[in-house]
């Protein structure tokens, strides 16, 4: 895993041994989201939904760190499945703060390597420290597509 910043952006790479598509739709099938995303003691998703066209509304909410919930959701703006997704990201934890993700799918010999780019933080200077969740989060999604390890027996294995 990789991960870049400037002033305006975070990047995150990750190289997942899954096809592109495995890769998308783990990304944007409801069900197989709240599978992955999250842990105990830090967040989980636990419900998704997406309208997966340019124009279409996501959302996805949980319980946060602090046991309360979170909110993300936002708008895509791109969809070239399995190459590519764009959407607007607005978060319960920062206001009415609206960002961008790009995230890129590029077909490698031994899987896909998956491309986040989080952009338009230089509007919102004070959120970037906020959006360092990144690689936390692309590597259970890489452990879910890899291993068929779950938000639940994550939690499980931490607690043994």
């Amino acid at each position: 895993m990789t991960t870049t910043t400037n002033p305006d952006a975070i990047v995150n790479e990750i190289q997942i041994m899954a096809q592109p598509e495995q890769v998308f739709q783990a990304l944007i099938e409801p069900s197989k989201v709240v599978q992955w995303w999250g842990q105990v003691g830090t967040y989980r998703c636990t419900k998704f939904q997406a309208d997966l066209r340019a124009g279409g509304k996501w959302s996805s909410s949980g319980i946060g760190p602090d046991g309360g919930p979170f909110e993300v959701y936002g708008e895509y703006l791109e969809v070239d499945a399995p190459r590519l997704l764009v959407y607007t990201w607005i978060a319960s934890w920062t206001g009415d703060a609206k960002t961008v993700v790009r995230c890129e799918l590029i077909a490698k010999e031994n899987g896909t390597l998956l491309r986040i780019r989080h952009s338009g933080l230089s509007a919102y200077p004070e959120l970037a420290q906020k959006y360092q969740g990144w690689p936390r989060l692309l590597e259970w999604l890489r452990d879910y597509l890899e291993t068929g390890a779950t938000v639940d027996t994550r939690e499980k294995a931490r607690l043994t």
